[in-house]
């Protein structure tokens, strides 16, 4: 009796909690002030991971789009790709950016102004304080995802300035606020 009741138990409890929080969503926190004046320090999100899976499986096309927040990880090989947690434990962290460029467009950094497909960006969400940061043109390759931090202060956010562009597998899925 025991037995049965603990196997089903994991099966209707556990295994569907585990595919919900592996294809559908899951929660996070945001840590820092690199989505600032977005999102703050210690606000939690929902992270809708589905947007993902579906594009992986060939069924949505539209994820990700331009402007939309997505939680992710900096590229394998960048030195801002591993952290060290508890216990000294190292590993890659989810970080929340802007999505500002997709496969085949052009971009720019002129004194802290995106310039996207020869065009200005108008980004009413980035911080005033967007320091003179400036990057040559570039084009991005297929699989190539341009992310910045709303908060443009100098410094004040490692993003695809610092790392270079992520790869689709490194999107975990786009963001919904909570509180």
């Amino acid at each position: 009796m025991l037995k049965r009741f603990l196997k089903e138990w994991v099966l209707l409890t556990f295994l569907p909690l585990y595919l919900i929080l592996t294809f559908v969503l899951t929660f996070g926190t945001v840590s820092g002030e690199s989505m600032e004046p977005t999102l703050y320090d210690g606000e939690r999100l929902l992270v809708l991971k589905y947007p993902r899976w579906l594009t992986v499986w060939g069924i949505l096309r539209s994820f990700p789009q331009h402007g939309q927040l997505l939680v992710l990880k900096a590229p394998a090989d960048s030195e801002y790709a591993i952290e060290k947690g508890w216990f000294g434990l190292e590993h890659r962290p989810y970080m929340v950016k802007r999505l500002i460029g997709k496969p085949g467009d052009t971009l720019e950094i002129r004194e802290g102004e995106v310039w996207l497909n020869g065009k200005k960006l108008p980004e009413p969400y980035a911080s005033e304080a967007r320091g003179a940061d400036s990057l040559p043109e570039i084009k991005l390759k297929e699989d190539e995802y341009f992310v910045l931090g709303d908060n443009r202060a100098t410094g004040s956010s490692v993003d695809s300035r610092y790392y270079g562009p992520v790869k689709f597998s490194d999107l975990a899925g786009p963001v919904v606020p909570l509180f």
